[in-house]
């Protein structure tokens, strides 16, 4: 489930920097580049969470 919602909200996001990057450039917004853009800055970006999480993570002996 929260991988779900970091998708989310990585999306929501990643439109609201698109659109003011646009903005801010006098550029066209073009919503198709900047959802394709900030989902797969999501999936890398949940990928090295995880990655780093588990390296980090005290391990238990048993």
């Amino acid at each position: 489930m929260k991988y779900i919602v970091t998708f989310f909200w990585t999306f929501v996001l990643g439109e609201i920097i698109g659109y003011i990057g646009s903005a801010l450039e006098s550029t066209t917004y073009d919503a198709t580049v900047t959802s394709l853009f900030a989902v797969v800055v999501g999936v890398i970006a949940t990928i090295t969470y995880v990655a780093i999480s588990k390296s980090a993570a005290p391990h238990a002996d048993k």
